[in-house]
């Protein structure tokens, strides 16, 4: 069952306070009810089944989904601070047979001394449970992996590392039976595969002893096509609203200004249409750029945000060559060898 771990708190409290004498059963709910307010806008969430595991994870990735990073500027910045996308954390192991998966919201004390929780959660699996049911959670990440929505595949894609953590440790505790090592051997591969393929990510490569024929060639198609797919900005691009970059519903009275410059009746007026002026300053910004540069300002809002985009030209190749001349591995140092030939503009490492 998906259950806020506070309201089982509260329920453990008012379930022993009914056993006690009034004036007693009154200090402790109050007590409950004080610490359930303290921290109410900190959320935790867990699935003790595995029915819940992947209700609560589609909430989740739902949530993220609604507001990421690869959004609008405008989607984020127009009423939220930069900190508050929503995001969810890689996995931590935690050795619990009766919770599957676990998110927290991370809080803490600001400068001010406030209480401050953030929309971003960190994320924990049980590392107790069976073969059988990672390789069923692995199969449902793959189903989001083939949704055309670039955020939740890389949302999906990146938890593999861990889980694939997991999979090595229980097959390294030589407690699993004959079936079981076979299987997770396979997923331990399988699961490479899919960081290398899917994930654009190659830190499967630090444990050497699982590298296999299937990962090396998975490793070589990377070196043979280095540059991430052009449907990732592309996808990025098509999340961007160009219609935000105008001075629509902005009274022409408003002017931007250092909030130390406005007196204290405008600083009121100021403080009720803060996004407004927030709008007007994005405008202006890239009015000015624009102008600069012979575009409109929509579109110079565009080329920032190609500039910006983190996942477009190389793929980290490095880590690929830092591996490769680590172990000594001759059949990648060659592939890379023509890499360096073929694409003189990256600066490969020690080749």
């Amino acid at each position: 069952m998906i259950e806020n771990d506070h309201v089982k708190f509260i329920k453990r409290c008012l379930e022993f306070a009914s056993k006690k004498i009034m004036l007693t059963v009154y200090l402790i709910v109050y007590s409950c009810l004080a610490y359930a307010q303290r921290i109410d806008i900190q959320h935790t969430f867990v699935a003790t089944t595995e029915e819940d595991v992947y209700k609560l994870y589609d909430q989740m990735l739902d949530s993220a989904r609604l507001s990421n990073m690869y959004m609008s500027y405008d989607a984020i910045y127009s009423t939220l601070a930069a900190s508050d996308y929503f995001s969810i954390q890689f996995f931590r192991e935690i050795n619990s047979k009766d919770t599957l998966i676990k998110f927290i919201q991370s809080c803490k004390e600001n400068m001010y001394g406030n209480y401050i929780c953030e929309r971003s959660y960190s994320a924990y699996i049980s590392n107790q449970m069976s073969i059988d049911f990672y390789e069923r959670f692995l199969d449902y990440l793959k189903e989001i992996e083939k949704r055309e929505n670039y955020f939740l595949k890389r949302e999906s894609t990146k938890q593999l590392f861990y889980i694939r953590q997991i999979l090595i440790k229980q097959y390294e505790s030589g407690k699993l039976d004959e079936r079981d090592s076979k299987k997770a051997l396979e997923l331990i591969e399988q699961t490479a595969l899919r960081m290398i393929n899917d994930g654009d990510s190659f830190f499967v490569i630090r444990r050497n002893e699982y590298i296999t024929d299937n990962i090396r060639q998975a490793l070589i198609n990377v070196i043979a096509n280095p540059f991430y797919p052009a449907e990732y900005l592309d996808f990025y691009i098509s999340q961007q609203d160009t219609l935000s970059i105008d001075t629509v519903g902005i009274p022409i009275n408003i002017r931007p200004r250092f909030k130390a410059q406005f007196t204290s009746e405008e600083l009121e007026i100021y403080e009720k249409e803060l996004a407004l002026y927030e709008k007007l300053r994005r405008f202006l910004m890239y009015e000015k750029i624009g102008r600069e540069n012979g575009m409109s300002a929509g579109q110079a809002y565009l080329q920032r945000r190609r500039d910006w985009f983190p996942d477009k030209g190389y793929l980290p190749i490095n880590t690929i060559a830092d591996y490769a001349y680590q172990y000594q591995d001759e059949l990648l140092i060659e592939h890379l060898k023509e890499f360096k030939i073929k694409h003189p503009d990256y600066p490969l490492n020690h080749f």
